[in-house]
C-alpha cells in the first residue's frame, strides 16, 4: 500500500509540472517569439518588430514556422525530463513522444506482460 500511495504521489506532482509546462523561442533576427505548451500548442505569438509587414508571406511562413519548432522542440525536452522517471525501463521516451513507437508492439507486449525492449 504505501508504495502504490507513493507512486500515486508521484504521479499526481509529474502531473502537475506537466500542465506548467511552458516553451518560448524568438527567431534568429529577433522579430518574433513562439510560446507553446506540453503538448506543443501555441500558446503566444509575439512580434518585436514591424518587419513583418514588409515581408514576403512565404518568409514571414518559414519564420513563424521555424519559431514554434524550435519552441516545440524545447518543450518536448521538459516534458522528457518530467517524465523519464516515471516510465518503465525498455520503454523509449523520445520514441513514445515523437510518434515513432509501434502502437501495435507495445500493446502485445503489455498483454505479455513487459514493454517493447524488456526482457521477461
Amino acid at each position: 500500500m504505501v508504495q502504490l500511495e507513493q507512486a500515486r504521489e508521484q504521479a499526481h506532482r509529474t502531473q502537475q509540472a506537466l500542465a506548467e509546462v511552458s516553451a518560448t523561442a524568438t527567431s534568429r533576427d529577433r522579430m518574433v517569439s513562439a510560446t507553446v505548451d506540453a503538448q506543443g500548442a501555441v500558446t503566444g505569438l509575439k512580434f518585436h518588430s514591424t518587419r513583418y509587414r514588409s515581408m514576403a508571406a512565404a518568409e514571414l511562413s518559414a519564420a513563424l514556422l521555424d519559431t514554434i519548432r524550435q519552441a516545440q522542440d524545447e518543450a518536448t525536452a521538459q516534458v522528457s525530463q518530467l517524465l523519464q522517471p516515471v516510465m518503465p525501463g525498455g520503454l523509449d521516451l523520445g520514441d513514445v513522444l515523437g510518434g515513432r513507437g509501434d502502437l501495435s508492439e507495445m500493446l502485445d507486449a503489455f498483454t505479455h506482460g513487459s514493454l517493447p525492449g524488456q526482457r521477461g
